[in-house]
């Protein structure tokens, strides 16, 4: 499946050359956005802008994400938004719903 952002700095080599790359650094803020805030509102606008199937959740996001940044996506599949498709004590995988 296609990712929102893959590695940074591959995508720094390859797509943006000597010249800012401006659509990257979108995305990344854009990632942080889903991840980081707590508003779910948001999440989800960006989720379906960017046309996002599955959203993961796993130790790397734990310990880069604040838990009010995270905690919103158990909010969001109370609401129907989000549904589990995989879940261990490490890792859950949503799927954004709609």
């Amino acid at each position: 499946l296609p990712t929102v952002l893959g590695w940074d700095w591959h995508q720094r080599q390859q797509r943006c050359g000597a010249s800012p790359c401006t659509a990257l650094d979108a995305r990344i803020r854009d990632v942080h956005l889903i991840y980081a805030s707590p508003d779910a509102a948001e999440a989800l606008r960006l989720l379906r802008e960017y046309d996002v199937t599955y959203l993961y959740v796993g130790e790397l996001e734990r310990n880069y994400y604040s838990i009010s940044g995270l905690t919103k996506f158990q909010d969001m599949e109370a609401q129907g938004k989000l549904s589990v498709v995989y879940k261990n004590q490490e890792v859950t995988v949503y799927q954004v719903q709609g």
